[in-house]
């Protein structure tokens, strides 16, 4: 199958999958670069103004008059959950994907033109979800970060002597390609609000990009959840390649992670409380380098609960655990005379959501009056958020 054959088969189905073959690599003919250089000239940017929100209107600053840097808080204009994830961002898709090769503009160190074909792969990652309705999807229903990945053949992998650089990205979510309203913020790493890769940014390496959005007045606010159509433009003369990626609706089949428990981390640090039994636990994450240079996670737990004589009784312990685990279990003590630790059982706790903390409790049997003994789940509410830990 040609090129050409593959560009129009892209451009009639949006999205598609291909297998291995070797990617061609051509110079830029004079009539091809005489089309870039006009298609590039045509693409200059008016001046930027900051907006309020997302569908606000923009309400630019007055130069000069801010003499302190902002204070931690989560991007009004943000496409996923903060909690998300965290740099790096994953170098090998996973779940669904959708796949296109896209003959991308390329040159070398001297300025001759080449045309490099690269395969650019869209996917998401599951977030956690709450169920809150949020700008970034208003219905409540599950969250995702939207990645897409430009890979080079691996006969061309980090060559920086000819390589090609980043083309115009554009999405449409029942609307066309036109204007501002079009461009998405494209980033290397999550939860940033102004970071943005340029057109014509060089790519030696494959690399994996965040979808996002830009704070800017004119610009289009993208809810990547829903159903959208990604267009990769090279700004040549070839025709741009859209790839269409369907709506977010997980099974456990399909995104395994959207139906587990969070992974334990600092957005899972609150209060927590359960109403019905009276019951309020903190939970602090803390992290520690050890003189060998590794770095140790432990999950703090403190609960404040009412002992059989109705005063209060505080069942604490603390646990290391590695990245990424979902599930921990505490060892748990009761305070003696003297503040001694005398061993009441144990606790494993499990994040299901944002907003909520199960915690399974093994209590030994036989303590003495008025310490209660007791088995079985508990449930706890997040009582408040961490000033610049936004969980949804």
């Amino acid at each position: 199958m040609t090129t050409l054959t593959r560009l129009t088969f892209a451009l009639a189905v949006g999205a598609f999958c291909l297998p291995a073959i070797a990617a061609e690599r051509r110079p830029l003919s004079a009539d091809q670069a005489s089309v870039r250089a006009t298609s590039v000239a045509s693409l200059g940017m008016a001046p930027r103004l900051r907006a309020t929100g997302p569908k606000d209107a923009a309400a630019p600053k007055i130069p000069g008059d801010q003499r302190r840097p902002g204070t931690p808080m989560a991007n009004a204009f943000r496409a996923y959950p903060p909690s998300c994830a965290a740099d790096p961002l994953p170098t090998q898709a996973s779940g669904p994907t959708w796949t296109a090769v896209v003959p991308l503009y390329a040159r070398d160190a001297d300025g001759v033109d080449y045309v490099e074909e690269v395969t650019v792969t869209v996917w998401r990652i599951a977030c956690s979800s709450s169920g809150a309705e949020t700008d970034y999807n208003p219905t409540g229903a599950h969250n995702a970060m939207t990645l897409f990945r430009i890979d080079r053949d691996a006969e061309y992998e980090g060559d920086a002597v000819i390589f090609p650089t980043f083309p115009v990205i554009r999405v449409s979510q029942g609307g066309g390609f036109d204007g501002l309203e079009s461009i998405p913020r494209v980033a290397l790493e999550p939860n940033t609000i102004l970071s943005e890769v340029v057109f014509d940014t060089p790519i030696v390496d494959s690399t994996t990009y965040v979808l996002e959005n830009y704070v800017y007045q004119g610009y289009g606010y993208f809810t990547y959840s829903d159903g959208f159509t990604l267009q990769v433009d090279p700004v040549n003369d070839e025709a741009p390649v859209n790839i269409t990626v369907p709506a977010y609706e997980p099974t456990p089949a399909s995104y395994a992670d959207a139906f587990a428990p969070r992974p334990l981390d600092g957005y899972s640090a609150a209060q927590w409380v359960n109403y019905d039994l009276n019951e309020g636990l903190l939970v602090q994450v803390t992290e520690q380098v050890q003189p060998n240079g590794t770095m140790v996670r432990q999950v703090v737990f403190d609960l404040l609960l009412e002992d059989l004589n109705g005063d209060p009784l505080w069942l604490i312990g603390n646990a290391a655990f590695p990245v990424n685990a979902r599930s921990l279990e505490i060892d748990l003590a009761y305070l003696g005379n003297g503040l001694a630790q005398i061993p009441w059982g144990t606790a494993t706790i499990e994040v299901a959501d944002c907003n909520h903390l199960e915690v399974d409790f093994d209590g030994i049997a036989g303590l003495p009056a008025p310490i209660p003994t007791f088995d079985g789940l508990t449930v706890y509410e997040r009582l408040f958020t961490p000033n610049g830990m936004t969980c949804e």
